[in-house]
């Protein structure tokens, strides 16, 4: 079921308006959903946050939170303050229900996400589940980092496709070479959910 649903929303091409249409109508089923594929990446992704930073204060930025997977993860390793938005208000009110944020915002682009929030006003910005075909593209990346603080931390997870397919690569390297990144660690063809596997991208933005 989640494999027939990713093909549906890649033939949807990124179009905010119909994949908000689509995460409204599929919010009431979507845990159920993806609960029963073996949806590891939102875990993998989250776990890997403790290892380049201390939840102590840390300011949290959950882009594309979808229903909370990633923010109910982040509270139980210790971090407290907790924000998300996601471009569908149905599923960003079923993460605001898990307890695990502090506020969560419906209704929100990703590629416009700085209209929304400051730049540099969080120490760690993560996105899982969002750099899969027919979501956002790779130059999303920028705009996270953008609300990214000087020294904090973005971390994402690619679906193996979505890098292979788009130019993902490119834009890394463009912000490597700029000096604007370091990639600090990166986990290649692990676990995602039963139908592939996907990549963990940990960069730190340059001081």
């Amino acid at each position: 079921a989640l494999a027939a649903s990713e093909g549906r929303i890649e033939a949807l091409d990124g179009d905010p308006r119909k994949l908000r249409e689509y995460y409204d109508d599929w919010a009431g089923a979507y845990e159920a959903d993806v609960g029963s594929a073996d949806y590891s990446g939102p875990a993998i992704a989250a776990r890997l946050l403790p290892r380049h930073l201390d939840a102590g204060t840390a300011r949290v930025l959950d882009a594309g939170c979808g229903t909370g997977f990633v923010g109910v993860e982040l509270k139980n390793l210790g971090y407290e303050q907790i924000d998300g938005f996601d471009l569908s208000v149905p599923m960003a009110e079923q993460a605001i229900e898990t307890g695990a944020y502090r506020c969560v915002h419906g209704d929100i682009d990703m590629m416009l996400a700085g209209e929304s929030y400051a730049d540099e006003s969080y120490d760690a910005v993560l996105s899982a589940g969002v750099f899969t075909l027919g979501h956002v593209p790779p130059e999303a990346l920028r705009v996270l980092l953008r609300l990214t603080r000087s020294g904090g931390i973005l971390a994402v997870s690619t679906r193996s496709h979505y890098y292979d397919e788009t130019n993902f690569q490119q834009v890394v390297d463009d912000l490597i070479e700029k000096a604007s990144i370091e990639l600090v660690q990166l986990v290649r063809d692990a676990p995602y959910n039963n139908d592939g596997e996907g990549h963990y991208w940990v960069f730190r933005k340059s001081t």
